[in-house]
């Protein structure tokens, strides 16, 4: 089956939350060298995702280099405790802090479609903001399944 990342949208707009954060995260990059790590290493994890699939995901470690040399190593996603079957999308780097992506699967046709809904920045563990936004995602997630077709464009990007 094949992996396909999309974003979804706010139904009725075309805002796209996870998408315009990691833009944001690509215009910081353009003047602060951590940003830029931080936007290299989501690409590069982004890749491996689509690339492997969300199940081997799961069992390999995303494994490459930083800008300068040193080996990085993570397990890119995650299953998002309280809050199944949402999922998170990961980059820690210090001292910048820990990317997240609440996201969840979608099976469509002969595609695993990896539904990026929300992101953060999160600077500690037990951040207050982070639980609040998988709540919202949750909703989000409960709405989607009814009608999907509002969230993502289920016709075009090879979808159909």
């Amino acid at each position: 089956m094949k992996t396909q990342i999309t974003f979804a949208k706010i139904p009725g707009t075309k805002f796209e939350p996870a998408f315009e954060f990691i833009q944001q995260i690509g215009r910081e990059a353009k003047t602060d060298p951590g940003m830029s790590q931080l936007f290299a290493l989501i690409i590069r994890g982004m890749k491996f995702l689509q690339t492997y699939g969300l199940q081997e995901a799961f069992k390999q470690y995303f494994v490459t280099d930083l800008e300068d040399g040193r080996p990085y190593t993570i397990r890119i996603a995650k299953q998002l405790k309280g809050h199944v079957p949402l999922l998170e999308f990961r980059i820690n780097l210090r001292p910048v802090g820990a990317f997240r992506v609440f996201f969840f699967e979608y099976d469509f046709k002969d595609r695993q479609i990896l539904v990026f809904a929300n992101g953060m920045l999160k600077q500690s563990t037990d951040d207050p903001a982070f639980e609040a936004m998988a709540s919202q995602v949750d909703v989000m997630y409960a709405n989607f399944l009814k009608q999907p077709e509002q969230y993502i464009n289920l016709e075009g990007e090879g979808l159909v």
